[in-house]
């Protein structure tokens, strides 16, 4: 890439490769990635993990997510990179955002000893815990439309928008089971993809892109810098992602009776695509200002504009060795009373 800017911002090159191994008790990871690629938020502190890890040692093991919660997940952190994207020398600065992998092992401690991960429809249980226990289930207080001083309704609005484009994926005979997030109000947009590699260890690929655009203080105004770029890059990472079980891993998965063409997924429903499309036009005037307008006047984007976004956000996009992908949303007839019961599942059409 010669040329670098807002609309197409750039990244490490794909040439420069190494490649990188992990052996978690038998079970061998490996993947190319490009070098580490500078700057990078300050306190970052990238691939200084070991080489090898026992599973089994609970040492190596921390406890994932921000919230009170009965349903824990501990995390043992096995690789940490990220990259810098840049765009126009001196006019964009040294930075217009970053994308950090972190790959993680993850456990359940407290799963039933006659469930295992290796049935999908448990993968899919994993995934609405993931949202339980971390922010990605959570709220955060809102506001009257007219800021009314006398309203004294506690508005609640939803963080992220998630999980979008779910799918089940082959990479290199691996199943993983992929979804996204779209931030609401603040934070990166994130990218998962979980695998198991034992009755209640999994492993978890975590992609977010930060991206640091002068006035567009908000999620709605940073996609002016497109998110393809960064996009591509950890596609192209997560195509070279072989994971080989361990044989006792192996024997575990061999007993497991899973239907092929069960393919369960996990969608937002449509009471929180519309949460969605309202908390994002509140918040679309945060750090921004339009400059054809007095500074006291409001600077929120039309909501029609708002709306088309989030419409085409949570269209499906299916990638590369997709196994099954379902609809942009659950109806409302399928969805639960409470968001906090998150959608119900169905079955996806197989591919």
């Amino acid at each position: 890439m010669l040329f670098s800017s807002e609309q197409n911002p750039k990244g490490p090159g794909w040439r420069r490769l190494r490649k990188v191994e992990k052996d978690l008790s038998g079970t061998r990871v490996n993947f190319m990635a490009p070098p580490l690629r500078q700057p990078i938020p300050c306190g970052f502190e990238a691939e200084s993990q070991p080489n090898s890890f026992d599973l089994n040692d609970p040492s190596i093991y921390s406890l994932f997510g921000d919230f009170d919660s009965e349903k824990q997940i501990y995390d043992a952190l096995i690789w940490r990179s990220g990259w810098n994207y840049t765009g126009r020398p001196i006019l964009d600065g040294e930075t217009l955002g970053h994308l950090i992998m972190a790959l993680c092992v993850q456990e359940l401690r407290d799963f039933p000893v006659n469930h295992s991960l290796f049935q999908r429809s448990e993968m899919i249980e994993l995934a609405k815990r993931l949202h339980d226990v971390t922010d990605l289930g959570q709220h955060h207080d809102g506001h009257s439309e007219d800021r009314d001083p006398f309203d004294l309704t506690r508005y609640r609005w939803p963080n992220h928008l998630s999980p979008i484009n779910c799918q089940w994926l082959d990479r290199n005979g691996r199943e993983w089971l992929y979804f996204e997030t779209q931030p609401l109000w603040d934070g990166p947009t994130e990218f998962y993809w979980l695998t198991p590699i034992s009755h209640q260890r999994y492993i978890m690929a975590h992609f977010h892109v930060n991206r640091w655009l002068h006035n567009a203080g908000n999620p709605f105004r940073e996609q002016r810098s497109p998110i393809d770029n960064y996009r591509e890059l950890m596609e192209n990472i997560m195509n070279t992602m072989v994971v080989d079980l361990s044989p006792s891993a192996k024997n575990e998965q061999q007993i497991v009776d899973t239907l092929a063409q069960d393919f369960p997924l996990y969608h937002c429903n449509e009471q929180l695509v519309d949460q969605a499309k309202h908390t994002l036009y509140m918040w679309s005037a945060k750090g921004y200002r339009n400059k054809s307008k007095p500074k006291d006047a409001d600077h929120r984007a039309p909501k029609e504009e708002v709306a088309a976004f989030i419409d085409q956000r949570i269209q499906p996009r299916p990638l590369p060795g997709c196994l099954a992908i379902g609809p942009a949303f659950e109806q409302a007839d399928l969805a639960p009373s409470s968001h906090e019961g998150r959608p119900n599942l169905k079955l996806a059409e197989n591919k």
